[in-house]
């Protein structure tokens, strides 16, 4: 009966991993005949209420050298606090990683938690409707303890972005005229657009974009930098042995591909690796004619 009547009332709150001795004073004086940091046990879990009675406490100072004396029973329990609005901006920001950010708080969790660092991880973030993100996070109140959090969300930055002007054919290069820059208020969480033209021209969309679609790298490949019918120079390589010859490209292709290429001297084909505009290679194994 003592134990129900002590979790219901107001217990002790022990701010830290370990009860200490002067977490335990109000059970009795005899608590002074410790040093004050001297560790007793283990803080109960956050949300948890642990009594510790009379006769265990008496024992718990034996062990420890102190002198018992008169006790009661004490309750104790983990420190915990609200969340606030200032302490979730500030975690929020920080997880963002930009400064430039404007984090619009639209609810979170109520319930108290331990005292500890406030994280949000970029892997807790789940896409709500339209632009609101639920942001699962943590306390860290110890070297290895969790306290699970959440909050919705919305996060805003200025971005600065390239957009088509017109609409762009798939695999035709892209011009500067049909580009343009404009600088937006965007979701931090949308991939990011390229910001500069000078890293678009030239490229080719992978498929039609329409006017006013902001340009993302990944809607774009790289220009070929050989195509069929062109010229090429290539280098044969055998051990130490280099050989050259000019040929002609039997189709396109960019860094690293594969492309026929045929010796019109010789009358044979090759497979040939491009190296850049108007190079390939060739690399034979062995002894054998080109």
């Amino acid at each position: 009966m003592m134990a129900i009547l002590l979790a219901a009332a107001a217990c002790v709150a022990v701010d830290g991993e370990k009860i200490l001795a002067r977490d335990l004073a109000p059970a009795g004086e005899a608590f002074a005949s410790l040093p004050a940091d001297t560790e007793m046990g283990y803080a109960p879990s956050p949300g948890v209420r642990r009594v510790l009675h009379a006769d265990e406490l008496s024992r718990m100072i034996a062990r420890r050298g102190g002198i018992p004396g008169t006790l009661s029973d004490i309750c104790l329990q983990r420190a915990t606090e609200t969340l606030t609005d200032e302490s979730l901006q500030a975690a929020l920001r920080n997880a963002v990683g930009s400064s430039q950010a404007t984090v619009e708080l639209l609810d979170f969790s109520r319930y108290p938690v331990p005292h500890g660092e406030i994280q949000f991880p970029a892997g807790g973030r789940s896409r709500l409707a339209g632009s609101e993100v639920l942001w699962r996070g943590y306390i860290r109140y110890s070297s290895s303890r969790r306290f699970a959090i959440w909050a919705r969300v919305r996060v805003w930055v200025l971005e600065r972005r390239v957009v088509a002007r017109v609409a762009l054919p798939a695999g035709k290069s892209i011009r500067p005229e049909q580009l343009g820059v404009e600088e937006v208020k965007a979701s931090a969480f949308e991939p990011r657009p390229e910001e500069s033209v000078d890293a678009v021209v030239g490229w080719l969309p992978r498929r039609p974009l329409a006017a006013g679609t902001p340009i993302l790298s990944g809607l774009l490949e790289a220009p070929l930098e050989i195509h069929r019918g062109d010229a090429v120079t290539v280098e044969v390589s055998s051990g130490l042995a280099r050989l050259r010859f000019d040929a002609l490209a039997g189709a396109g292709g960019r860094v690293g591909d594969l492309i026929p290429v045929r010796n019109p001297v010789a009358g044979k084909s090759y497979r040939a690796r491009v190296e850049g505009a108007g190079r390939v290679s060739i690399a034979v194994a062995g002894q054998g004619g080109i």
